[in-house]
């Protein structure tokens, strides 16, 4: 299989979420998973309390740092807020209503393979089932449309048993040959985004109405993963097959069919978009009669709503706002654990950064609990690892603690011992990134390195990335399946595009490694194959390695149930509005 399990498309995403969310820094143009600028649109430096950032830096200079540019607008007030009377969410004889405010509206059609954004990934796994399902937390495979599976001894072949009574929301019934057609398409599609995840499937056969087989070229671990991925939402077989038609984004692109808690009769661009409840919902009818979700780019606007009662659940909520919105009365806000990572990409291919000694100089003279209490407000864990908290993740790693001494000293040993000039590209409209480079421009010039940072528009951050044209950047990783052969083919593996997450870094060696997890089948062994990747990856150091990062959200205290999991999913089959 190709190194890179990504597509182009499915690459912009990427780059998406980290201008809204921030999956990928490449991206998945403004998409993977997820396009949700969960670290990048709100501003760390506003709250309606502002906190004492003397208290919450380490060393004068980063406060220095920090004072001389906060980036940030100021939060709601309270008194704002409490001039809006609340809206009721449903009369007691009326349909319960769920008014929901998210900060991007969806640009992808709803098409599982298709979807190049998070906003339209998000209303993806409501309204479309997949065969399988990642657990709640992020990490294990649970049965989803498949109630059962098998595979040969060999690793080849695979059959599900598809559960009892499945139907769609206009009440067909679900048939194994509408699995074959939806990941037929996913895999081969002309429009798909996700073919690369599909590579290893050599054919796919409906052997009769409840049972689908599925036969590998060559044993693919991932596989499991890879079929509980949204990109494998399952729809009618007629319907998936007419996803490719080119006037499809403009007749049927925004209504669905599929087997999910919700349906959606069509939406416009500019409109809230209304998901309706499928009581032919195979785990049980919503208890919620509606979704209605309108989109709402600034972050202070959505808390508002919330405090106002205007709205019932909205996302992304600031960093800095959480403490807050947790002291008043009739709303809650939560950080939740999901597999992201925020870090620094470091350019090998220019000198000194060629020089593993001013990598890891880098990362040593690099204040990470700093930069989590000041940029993200202690919602953030110290980054121990290349990979985000999920499956195979090594905890026992030490990542780079700081250590300004031991900087100094490998500096002193390395090519940019006399000092060097390294530019900082940051996107524009990101404030955790641009707040992340002021914090490095005062720590690194201590190693005598002189960061110049440039803002620039993320159109042309993503150019540059290509060309090879930067030094470093700040950026951000989210996963989109809970197994790390997407990382690590995707950012860790050289050789081509995306030249290991755009560090250019290439390691023989290490690509070996990355091929020989992806084709072992006992979990132990991928296991410690994985941790001797990372271990090897950290050695290197191609990025600064700084934090995991959480998803964020508010909702009002009647409303229960809602749950981000651990990749950044969020389902609203299980939410209840109490009165």
């Amino acid at each position: 299989m190709r190194t890179c399990l990504r597509t182009s498309a499915a690459r912009r995403r990427c780059a998406q979420r980290s201008i809204t969310r921030s999956r990928c820094a490449e991206g998945r143009s403004s998409r993977t998973r997820r396009d949700r600028s969960r670290l990048t649109t709100r501003s760390p430096f506003h709250g309606r309390k502002r906190l004492m950032l003397a208290r919450n830096m380490r060393s004068p200079v980063i406060l220095a740092a920090v004072a001389a540019l906060l980036i940030g607008a100021c939060a709601p007030s309270g008194t704002q807020s409490a001039t809006t009377q609340p809206q009721p969410t449903a009369t007691s004889t009326g349909p319960k209503v769920l008014k929901m405010a998210r900060n991007a509206e969806p640009f992808s059609p709803f098409v599982p393979w298709q979807i190049d954004d998070n906003p339209a990934l998000f209303i993806s796994v409501n309204v479309y089932d997949t065969l399988l399902r990642t657990t709640k937390d992020g990490v294990g495979v649970e049965p989803g449309l498949a109630s059962k599976w098998e595979s040969s001894a060999d690793g080849l072949t695979w059959t599900f048993t598809l559960r009892d009574g499945i139907k769609f929301s206009d009440g067909s019934a679900l048939k194994a040959s509408d699995v074959k057609g939806s990941l037929d398409m996913a895999r081969g599609g002309e429009k798909s985004a996700w073919k690369d995840n599909y590579k290893a499937i050599k054919e796919i056969t409906a052997v009769d109405d409840k049972t689908v087989k599925i036969v590998l070229s060559q044993p693919y671990a991932p596989l499991l993963s890879v079929l509980a991925m949204f990109s494998g939402g399952i729809l009618p077989a007629d319907m998936a097959k007419a996803t490719d038609a080119k006037d499809y984004d403009n007749t049927m692109a925004w209504k669905t069919k599929g087997t999910g808690a919700y349906y959606s009769e069509g939406w416009k661009k500019g409109d809230p978009i209304i998901l309706k409840r499928n009581t032919n919902y195979w785990k049980g009818t919503p208890a919620v009669d509606e979704v209605r979700i309108e989109y709402i780019p600034d972050d202070n606007t959505r808390v508002l709503k919330l405090q106002g009662g205007e709205s019932d659940l909205v996302d992304f909520v600031p960093f800095s706002q959480i403490a807050a919105l947790n002291g008043q009365s009739g709303v809650k806000a939560q950080t939740f654990t999901i597999q992201q990572s925020a870090f620094v990409i470091l350019n090998t291919s220019k000198p000194p950064l060629d020089d593993a000694k001013v990598r890891q100089a880098l990362n040593y003279a690099t204040d990470k609990d700093a930069i989590i209490k000041t940029v993200y407000f202690g919602q953030a864990k110290f980054m121990n690892s290349p990979i985000p908290q999920g499956t195979y993740w090594d905890k026992s790693l030490p990542g780079y603690p700081y250590d300004i001494e031991k900087a100094k000293k490998l500096m002193s040993e390395s090519s940019g011992k006399a000092g060097f000039k390294m530019d900082m590209q940051v996107r524009s409209g990101n404030t955790n990134f641009a707040n992340t480079a002021v914090i490095l421009k005062e720590a690194w010039a201590k190693l005598g390195v002189t960061v110049d940072i440039q803002t620039l528009d993320t159109a042309v951050v993503r150019t540059n990335y290509r060309a090879g044209n930067f030094m470093s950047t700040p950026s951000a990783w989210t996963n989109d399946m809970n197994d790390p052969t997407e990382i690590v083919n995707y950012a860790m593996r050289g050789g081509a595009s995306p030249f290991s997450y755009w560090t250019r870094y290439n390691n023989p060696d290490l690509n070996d490694k990355i091929t020989k997890a992806d084709l072992e089948q006992d979990a132990k062994k991928r296991e410690a194959q994985y941790s001797e990747i990372q271990k090897i990856y950290l050695d290197a150091a191609p990025l600064v390695f700084i934090a995991y990062l959480g998803a964020t959200a508010g909702w009002r205290n009647n409303v229960d149930g809602f749950f981000i999991d651990g990749l950044s999913y969020y389902r609203f089959e299980d939410v209840k509005i109490n009165k």
